[in-house]
């Protein structure tokens, strides 16, 4: 390893990467081919899922073992014995993408500059499990990513840099997954290295504006007619493609929207009234549909779905 630099600091650090989801591939990447070394990848344990119940393991899994670096996949670090052997690895630095497990301090005071978190909104804002989400269904005109120093807090650290980016309504939330996960990996071998060299100071975030990206509940994803259309509308876009929006149809079968317009209606309606097709009312204005995914079967253009599936105008959808 090549140790010399102008300030003393070593170039190239040896990192523990820790993180789950897709989100975190692309800020992956870009560290894999930098100069620096990823000692060890963290990564939530293999789930079963589907009829079989076959063990899946996680995106970053699947990249550690393609890239050959030592993948961990502990439940948790309650135990010593986990924490022990975390620290021996001895990094310098933990970059930590949409990990999913909480760190306990001994694991954020491990390495020598700390635990530096990825997190997919400017904060204050929208600190929590579902800041793409949350920012979509509210109508941010913009969000970005965060790049912080972790404490024990929820997304209360020191931050280090932001990069902002606008939102477009018209996309939905794998959009803008896709395009913060990109501005991530961008910006994320600049910041680590203008940060070791003392070129970014960590600041303290403002207690103003503060907001919190509560996890998706199930409650969330059902639509509610008596909502405006504006409302609802960001809720299918900010909740696709998961885990999506529904509502029953007619045989009381679930139907997931993926994709609406707003129609602005001035006659009397009753919220969920269906008064076109397939133009539903709501607390002010309607919504037509234009995709939909039936419960069990493939997801279908409106028309097609009508054609064996029709609504009779002013019936009331709960």
């Amino acid at each position: 390893m090549n140790n010399s630099s102008t300030s003393g600091v070593k170039s190239n650090l040896n990192i523990i990467f820790m993180g789950t989801p897709d989100f975190s591939i692309s800020p992956l990447k870009a560290l894999k081919a930098s100069k620096h070394n990823i000692i060890a990848i963290y990564t939530q344990p293999p789930r079963k899922s589907g009829r079989g119940m076959k063990e899946n393991k996680t995106p970053v899994h699947n990249f550690a073992i393609d890239q050959k670096i030592p993948v961990f996949t502990p439940g948790n670090f309650k135990e010593k014995r986990e924490i022990t052997f975390f620290k021996n690895l001895n990094p310098d630095i933990v970059i930590v993408s949409a990990y999913g497990l909480i760190l306990p301090s001994e694991i954020l005071r491990t390495p020598k500059f700390g635990c530096l978190n990825i997190h997919a909104s400017i904060l204050p804002r929208w600190r929590g499990a579902a800041p793409i989400q949350r920012s979509i269904m509210e109508g941010d005109k913009e969000t970005g990513i965060t790049f912080m120093l972790m404490d024990e807090g929820l997304d209360t650290g020191k931050i280090i840099n932001f990069f902002s980016t606008k939102i477009d309504h018209e996309k939905n939330a794998k959009f803008l997954h896709d395009k913060l996960s990109s501005l991530a990996s961008k910006n994320l071998v600049t910041t680590i290295d203008d940060y070791i060299m003392a070129k970014n100071k960590p600041t303290k975030q403002s207690e103003k504006g503060v907001t919190y990206a509560e996890k998706i509940l199930k409650s969330d994803c059902r639509l509610d007619w008596k909502e405006n259309a504006r409302k609802l509308l960001l809720k299918i876009r900010g909740l696709n493609p998961y885990p999506g929006v529904w509502f029953y149809n007619n045989k009381n079968k679930r139907i997931k929207v993926l994709d609406a317009k707003i129609v602005k209606i001035k006659s009397d309606f009753v919220s969920g009234e269906v008064i076109g097709n397939l133009i539903i009312g709501c607390g002010d204005n309607a919504l037509e549909i234009l995709t939909v995914k039936p419960e069990g079967k493939n997801i279908m253009n409106i028309k097609d779905y009508l054609r064996g599936n029709p609504f009779e105008i002013g019936e009331i959808l709960k």
